[in-house]
């Protein structure tokens, strides 16, 4: 099992209208990598870049918690 990139500093989105929807969350590293993470699952490296993740309405932005 390869190791879970530190999380520290990401950003964090969901759906914008229906966080269900996605079943998760996804997060932007400072690096610019993007990583979802379904809900009750893994963690694994996102298809979305970051740029879609920021810029489309689509996701919003959430604090993590």
């Amino acid at each position: 099992m390869a190791e879970e990139p530190d999380l520290t500093g990401a950003t964090v989105y969901e759906v914008a209208d229906r966080p269900s929807l996605g079943g998760g969350r996804w997060y932007v590293l400072p690096d610019d990598s993007t990583f979802f993470r379904p809900t009750g699952g893994e963690l694994r490296q996102s298809l979305i870049t970051a740029h879609t993740l920021r810029d489309r309405s689509t996701w919003t932005e959430v604090s993590e918690g």
